[in-house]
């Protein structure tokens, strides 16, 4: 008899390596799954292999949300040093008004300075783009709720003065923020609905995160949390800890604090190996 998992369970799919079709199709296969949400990259271009197909994130959102109705999507994570923050803003009050209530905004202040490097795109020192993050925070939030005659004003002045959003979500649209640098975790803890990190520093993030929730007199509910298992760059799923294990895995998470766990795939074999995983959660 298996048991039923502690955590709820995401998917995060690669778009790095997947033709359109293929991705498409692994989408749908998750979608008919018990999974919690799927999860997409935010790549350009892939590592080392110009060649190889990278696909957009905020595009294949579009496409996810539109032709799986059930199906839940979120960003893991829009890297802030590629989009002006007005746009990551409409992007996202753009995919809540064709999915309502379905899509989660998840941002971090970046993590690929060779991609930033080959683009030509200005990636810039940790304190730069943690600052991008608090703006990017500020203005999604001024853009995606409150009263639709508002203005943001932030207080970088080269990126927007006196702007305004409509359409705004119905309902305050979620925000994930990912890192475990502490800025970033202080950040989430004033301003953020949800937080993820990887396996190795998830534990220290989380005591952390849940001190400055304290100092920052946040009331309830707390930071939804997320812990994050990332293939490594030779490694299949079945390979992976999840793929060995993935009652141990739940259970790990659950004993470590985690609200969730987010399990990384990169092929449509691999979304058809989680199927038969979660099947196993039940």
């Amino acid at each position: 008899m298996t048991r039923t998992s502690p955590v709820p369970v995401g998917i995060a799919l690669g778009t790095i390596g997947l033709e359109g079709d293929a991705w498409l199709r692994a989408a749908a296969l998750l979608a008919t799954g018990p999974i919690d949400r799927l999860w997409i990259w935010d790549h350009l271009m892939g590592r080392g292999a110009p060649e190889r197909p990278v696909l957009e994130a905020t595009t294949l959102a579009a496409a996810a949300l539109a032709l799986n109705p059930n199906l839940h999507v979120g960003t893991l994570v829009l890297d802030v040093t590629k989009r002006h923050p007005a746009l990551t803003a409409k992007l996202a009050a753009t995919l809540d008004a064709i999915a309502p209530g379905r899509f989660t905004l998840g941002i971090g202040a970046g993590g690929d300075a060779a991609e930033h490097d080959a683009l030509g795109m200005h990636y810039g020192e940790v304190g730069e783009r943690i600052a991008a993050l608090t703006e990017q925070v500020a203005v999604a939030r001024a853009m995606l709720s409150g009263d639709p005659r508002e203005r943001v004003t932030p207080n970088a002045s080269e990126s927007l003065m006196g702007a305004a959003s409509a359409p705004r979500p119905g309902a305050r649209l979620r925000l994930l923020i990912a890192g475990d640098h502490p800025s970033s975790i202080n950040l989430a803890a004033s301003s953020a609905d949800e937080w993820v990190a990887p396996v190795a520093t998830f534990s220290d993030g989380l005591a952390l995160l849940r001190e400055r929730e304290r100092s920052a007199g946040r009331m309830q509910p707390p930071v939804r949390t997320h812990l994050l298992y990332e293939l490594r760059a030779a490694e299949s799923l079945v390979e992976s800890p999840f793929g060995r294990d993935p009652q141990g895995v739940c259970a790990d998470a659950q004993a470590a604090g985690a609200d969730g766990v987010i399990v990384t795939v990169r092929t449509e074999r691999d979304a058809e190996m989680t199927l038969q995983l979660l099947a196993k959660l039940r």
